[in-house]
Order: structure tokens, then sequence, then C-alpha cells
């Protein structure tokens, strides 16, 4: 039990540095790819890589496809999501939309379907190259 209370406790001290350092790179640090930033130190060098989580929201694509109907639209539904059990975004779903030109209601209804939640930037502390 006194153990676990340590590694509890180490735990968040080792969190507590790694969202420290989060912050760092996210302030101070340079590009370095797509989603990723670098802070260079003397010794070591920090990379964190931020990234989105895109989620579908499945009662705004109904009230969307509702919409679609009443609009005589409804053939777009099936080309913008791919139906299972849930609706999914399909891979080509952003270069559909900007193919059509819907009219503002349909438009708030589509970006109502989609919740983009940040993920916990993912963080790598290496010793530089000589």
């Amino acid at each position: 039990m006194q153990a676990q209370l340590e590694v509890r406790a180490l735990q968040e001290q080792l969190d507590n540095k790694a969202d420290e350092l989060r912050e760092l790179v996210r302030e101070y640090g340079s590009a370095h790819a797509e989603k990723s930033k670098l802070l260079h130190g003397i010794s070591y060098e920090v990379m964190c890589s931020f990234g989105q989580e895109l989620k579908i929201d499945a009662a705004a694509v109904e009230t969307f496809r509702e919409a679609l109907v009443l609009s005589k639209q409804a053939r777009l539904l099936s080309r913008i999501y791919q139906k299972t059990i849930r609706w999914t975004l399909a891979p080509d779903a952003s270069a559909i939309i900007r193919e059509f030109i819907l009219a503002p209601k349909l438009s708030r209804l589509f970006a109502a379907c989609q919740i983009v939640k940040d993920k916990t930037p993912a963080l790598t502390v290496r010793e530089k190259n000589a």
C-alpha cells in the first residue's frame, strides 16, 4: 500500500513535468513536422506532436439527412458519409462539400455533425546527437 502511494506521487510529479514541457514546446518550440514542434536545449531536445480527434455526432447527421431530404438532395448524404452502425465521415467528404453549394442552413447542419477535440500532445524527450 505504501509503495502504491509513493508510485502515485511520483507519477503525479512526472505528469506535471510533462505538462510543463508541453507548454514550453508549444510556446517556444520551432516547427518540426506538420503537427510537431521541437525545442532545442544544450544536451536534450523535446519534441511535441499535437493532434486532434474528429468524432461524428449521429444526431446532427440525422438532422442534416432530414434537411437534405427536404431540399431534395438526399443522395448527397451517402456520398459524404458511410453508414455502418454509426455515421462516419467519408475520406473525401471535404472535397465533396466544396464541390456542392449548400444553402447556409445545410452548411451549418453539416458543420454541427463534426466534433473536433484536441488530443493530449505526444511528448518525446531525447538526448541530442553530438
